[in-house]
């Protein structure tokens, strides 16, 4: 016998158990109030029609709740199988596969998010320097363990309330939430000195020295993402242009579009 079974059998014995006591009392309380006389059909009466009605009743409910049950915690677990496989899609969906990263498109999200918010934020873009040269002497796999170590060195000095994705290819993005341009260069040469002494990132056995130029653009409230993202672009080619593996904020954007609300 299965447990389930065991368990209905059980439940229903013991319904049937008080259904008999209670015939009893109801019937035996009756009779004596009346003046009936008890005979040997009474105490038939009051213990097999009790049985013979509750019996099966009872069992038939039971075997009802069960399946009830059974259902009901069927449809939790899918509920629960389907929500983790939402959170997992949604994840895959917003984060880059390699790095664990947001995303570009989970990135601008953040950013226009930010932006309405009234917090003025500071967008970093962190591009390594020479990068197809360690693709060309040791190849892309070489190349991905790279920006693996460049995402874990991003995450490491910034804080858990920023905003780091990878914005395609070698180029990742920094959303620096609640800090101003001062305060966001102090950041950004923090990242680029870190990043410069990763262990296993610079491959000087072979000459190769991976380092990141970085360009920084302050987010006003209500400042169009487009053009941050280009004032950060302009500045990412200054450090470029200056010689690599440095921090600029130099390039001012003539002004930022305000975007209508």
């Amino acid at each position: 016998m299965t447990p389930r079974r065991r368990r209905i059998l059980g439940k229903s014995i013991v319904v049937t158990i008080i259904a008999v006591v209670a015939t009893f009392g109801l019937s035996f309380t009756a009779r004596l109030a009346l003046q009936m006389p008890i005979d040997w059909l009474s105490w038939v009466e009051c213990t097999f029609i009790p049985i013979l009605i509750g019996m099966p009743v009872s069992a038939y409910i039971f075997t009802q709740a069960e399946t009830i049950q059974e259902t009901c915690d069927k449809l939790e677990k899918s509920h629960a199988a389907l929500k983790e496989t939402h959170s997992r899609l949604t994840f895959v969906t917003s984060h880059d596969p390699m790095t664990g990263l947001l995303s570009r498109g989970e990135f601008i999200a953040r950013m226009d998010r930010s932006r309405d918010e009234g917090e003025c934020d500071t967008l970093l873009l962190i591009d390594p320097d020479h990068f197809s040269s360690i693709n060309d002497k040791h190849g892309h796999a070489k190349g991905d363990e790279a920006l693996v170590r460049i995402a874990k060195a991003l995450i490491y000095t910034t804080r858990p309330g920023d905003g780091i994705g990878r914005l395609g290819g070698e180029e990742f993005g920094v959303l620096l939430r609640h800090i101003r341009k001062e305060h966001a260069k102090t950041i950004a040469e923090k990242i680029r000195r870190h990043i410069e002494r990763v262990p296993g990132v610079k491959g000087q056995q072979d000459g190769v020295k991976v380092t990141v130029s970085i360009g920084g653009a302050e987010i006003p409230h209500g400042a169009d993402t487009q053009d941050v993202l280009r004032t950060a672009a302009r500045c990412l080619f200054e450090a470029k242009q200056r010689g690599r593996n440095r921090v600029s904020f130099d390039y001012e954007a003539a002004k930022l579009r305000v975007v209508t609300p």
